[in-house]
């Protein structure tokens, strides 16, 4: 993924990463600042030599070792027991000697004892009780070996605020965190969406304009009357499709899609409809061998309606195999027969010749193609056709299986015109501009049954 695509994909997943910084950073503030409250103070020791030195020198070397040695000695449990006896309480030497630490200051004869209370009073108490208690102890104990002597040099004084916790520290370090997780999450979850995304998001990403926005729409609503909101989208793509080449204007079109039941073969026949509006002969080519549907949509499905396979396999003549529909200017070439291997029936030499003759019997041609997960047909057909009009279903399709199937036809060299964008959401304003017509010829009753598929 290249920085472009990192930073399109954290700007698109933005509310991901701006949820997981808000949320992780308050809440570690929260927390934080119900956790019970820690205080530290600290004494500090003066560790003195007594033992004669040559110089001054050697006098402070050897008092600075001293301190270092007592450093060690000041953890011992012998000292934590006398700390514990004079303290009220019933900590232990190990419960104290967790809430004590020691540290001689480097290059001085300074010891540091530094203790953690409940509260800034009992801190202070724990480090100077300790303080002295050693400091009586060094003089009993090992004044005698060590020639040391070990005094008060400053006394612990309550703490004007916690050490622990630190509720804007760590909330500061958690927006840091937060800010790498909420972007992980934005990743993981842009890789496992198998959604299209927004119509913005669907163009750039596939590099291919959108020519017509399908509103949702049950088959039902197509009837007589109610279709002319649907068929709005058509009118716009065959503007758009106009516009695509204005000196040469299309003359044939092939529709393709990445799965079944995207509404391509609905597509196909709407296409049409508004394309023969202009009083163009519009000619569609059931082009799907396997799973052909438009001859029962265009209540044309007799099983004995010679088609495709009859004109490829058989050489039937061309007027043979198209037929009349029941809207006006628009003509079928039902697949007829289903073949054992439909890629066989497809040759090039074979397509290219249908085509000149579809070409100069129609003023425009419409090719329904089958799936292209469905095999090489559909593949086949682009390339013959040359200019790919891609059906996607804004609800159902698969971005995955989408880029995929744009991937195969590009290596085709055929030319993706743009996209038939299926089942868009927010298509109320079609509603609102249309209401309830009454105007126009109405689609075959076969579409008036359910929703759009294949």
């Amino acid at each position: 993924m290249s920085a472009d695509q990192l930073l399109l994909t954290l700007w698109r997943r933005k509310w991901i990463v701006l949820l997981t910084v808000v949320a992780a950073t308050a809440a570690t503030y929260v927390v934080s600042r119900g956790l019970p409250k820690v205080y530290a103070s600290e004494a500090t020791l003066f560790v003195g030599n007594r033992t004669d030195a040559t110089n001054d020198f050697e006098a402070i070397q050897s008092a600075q070792v001293l301190a270092r040695t007592y450093a060690e000695l000041i953890q011992s449990s012998n000292v934590a027991d006398q700390v514990a006896d004079e303290l009220p309480g019933d900590d232990t030497a190990d419960e104290i000697l967790e809430r004590t630490s020691f540290e001689p200051i480097s290059d001085t004869q300074l010891l540091v004892v530094e203790a953690e209370g409940d509260s800034p009073e009992e801190a202070a108490e724990l480090a100077n009780t300790y303080a002295e208690t050693f400091a009586a102890y060094a003089q009993d104990e090992l004044a005698a070996e060590t020639n040391g002597q070990v005094t008060l040099a400053d006394r612990a004084q309550p703490a004007s605020a916690p050490v622990r916790p630190r509720p804007t520290l760590y909330a500061a370090v958690m927006f840091v965190f937060a800010l790498f997780l909420g972007a992980g999450l934005a990743l993981l979850r842009d890789r496992l969406d198998t959604r299209l995304g927004s119509e913005d998001e669907l163009s750039r990403e596939l590099g291919v304009p959108i020519l017509a926005r399908v509103p949702s729409i049950a088959r039902r609503r197509l009837s007589r009357g109610r279709e002319q909101r649907f068929l709005e989208a058509f009118r716009v793509l065959r503007t758009n499709l106009a516009f695509l080449s204005p000196q040469v204007p299309l003359s044939s079109v092939v529709l393709a899609s990445a799965a079944p039941a995207e509404g391509k073969s609905t597509s196909a026949i709407a296409l049409a409809r508004v394309m023969a509006e202009q009083g163009r002969r519009v000619l569609v080519i059931e082009g799907d061998l396997r799973r052909p549907a438009l001859g029962r949509l265009y209540e044309v499905g007799d099983p004995a309606l010679k088609g495709l396979t009859h004109y490829l396999a058989l050489g039937w003549r061309f007027e043979e195999v198209v037929h009349e529909t029941s809207v006006r200017n628009v003509f079928l070439m039902p697949a007829g027969a289903v073949p054992p291997n439909p890629s066989t029936l497809l040759r090039p030499e074979a397509l290219k010749h249908l085509l000149t003759e579809a070409s100069e019997w129609a003023d425009f041609v419409i090719v329904d193609s089958p799936p292209l997960s469905a095999g090489a047909d559909a593949t086949i057909l682009a390339h013959a056709v040359g200019t790919v009009i891609f059906v996607v279903n804004h609800r159902r399709g698969s971005r995955a299986k989408v880029t995929a199937a744009i991937r195969q036809l590009r290596q085709t060299e055929a030319n993706i015109a743009g996209l038939i964008v299926n089942e868009m959401a927010g298509s109320e304003s079609y509603d609102r501009y249309y209401g309830d017509p009454s105007a126009g010829e109405p689609l075959p009753e076969s579409l008036t049954a359910t929703r759009p598929t294949e």
